[in-house]
Formats: C-alpha cells, structure tokens, sequence
C-alpha cells in the first residue's frame, strides 16, 4: 500500500499546487505560528510541494521536511533552502532533533490504523526536543457524495465513499488539467478520539486537540482535528 501510495502521489505532484492554489494557507499558518511561536527550527512531515515550509522559512524560521514521493521532494527543493528528504513517517531517521514538528493536510490519515499512527508518533517524538511542539492535522469527515470544483479551468471532480466498518473514507479524483484526464484514488483512514487518546496517554507529553484552526476543543463528531502535544 505505500508502493501505491508512492506511485500515485508522483502522478499527484505535478498539479497538485494547482487544486490548492486558493487554499487558505494564510489561515493554516497564523494557526501554526500560534502553536509554534518562539519555535526555530521546524520539521515537516509529508511536507508536499514544500508551501508550508517556504513560508516559514520566508518568516525566519529553519525547516526541514521529508515526504515520500520523490517528485513531492524535488518540487520542494525549488521552493524551500533547508533539506528536504525522501523518508517514510513511520521510520525516518535523522541525526537531528526539532523544536516544532508539524503534519498538516492530512499526513496522518494515509496510515493504515492506530498501530501505524503510535508508531509515526513515538518515531516524532523521538525527534522532539524537549518542550517542543508537533501538530498533527486530522481530516474526519465521515461523509460519501460528490464534490465539483474548478480551478482557473481546470476541472475536479471528488468521489467521496466512508466505511463506517472499517472507519475509512475512499476518495477518488478525477482530474481534468487542459486536455488531459487524470485520475487519483486513495484510502483516509478516520479516527476516533477516545482511541488517539488512549494512545497519547501512554507519552510523557501534555496536548489538546483542536477544531478548525481555532482554540475551540474538538469533540467526537469534530471533522477536523488539530492534535497539538508538547513533549515534557
């Protein structure tokens, strides 16, 4: 499944900053500059085409990003001067420690369960300072229907189908960029916050989860979740 997941972001990458163009990356980051704040030396995980970072990164910051399509990275060494690493989240390894660790847009819902997700965690806390902060970004929406937008002509049509079974969202996309079509299909898995507590207990940190990008708590019905720890 990360095979796929590899092969299908290396399509995704070339007009993936094209469906985000207008995505409110201003809000996303006075949420993080809020979480952050005196933090300096940032790593981000699934860091994408690298926008989050090259902001950071434009505000003072020192960043660092990994993520596990190749064309994902060499999008985002044009935009961003700090390392940028092919690297799995679940079993990176760097010879560094950070004070802020972030995940946005869903990094953490392509893990397979909750075993994958501990697993992502204790690895990011392992490169964690101490007293450092990681956000980790949940996308909860236990929704199926279809979703059409468009993009300075270009077309995207979102197949949405959840599996309350076995609490994963199907999502295919289909792309139509120009003349060409593409399509992009892959599996969120959805979690419950009574279990992301259970297993955030386990850690000598202190956190809160989030919603929306303001200081409200999220609850169990929360469709986007914000999970901000500090590491004791």
């Amino acid at each position: 499944m990360i095979e796929e997941l590899y092969n299908d972001y290396y399509k995704y990458a070339d007009f993936y900053d094209i469906f985000n163009k207008y995505r409110n990356y201003e809000r996303e980051t006075r949420f993080l500059l809020n979480m952050l704040k005196n933090k300096k030396r940032i790593l981000d995980l699934g860091c994408g085409t690298g926008t989050h970072l090259n902001i950071l990164e434009n505000l003072g910051y020192i960043v660092e990003g990994i993520d596990l399509s190749e064309k994902m990275v060499l999008l985002a060494k044009e935009k961003v001067k700090g390392p940028i690493h092919k690297a799995n989240i679940l079993d990176y390894k760097i010879d560094e420690k950070y004070d802020g660790i972030i995940a946005m847009h869903f990094v953490f819902n392509h893990l397979k369960g909750y075993d994958e997700f501990e697993k992502a965690l204790q690895n990011s806390l392992d490169h964690l300072n101490s007293k450092g902060i990681m956000i980790i970004d949940l996308d909860n929406r236990r929704v199926s229907g279809d979703v059409y937008d468009k993009v300075d002509g270009n077309k995207r049509h979102l197949e949405c189908f959840y599996s309350d079974n076995y609490s994963i969202q199907i999502r295919t996309s289909f792309f139509t960029i120009g003349l060409k079509e593409f399509i992009f299909e892959h599996e969120y898995f959805i979690y419950e916050k009574e279990k992301l507590e259970e297993i955030l207990d386990k850690y000598d940190i202190t956190y809160v989860m989030l919603t929306n990008f303001l200081k409200m708590r999220a609850n169990k019905n929360s469709e986007r979740i914000h999970i901000v720890i500090k590491k004791n």
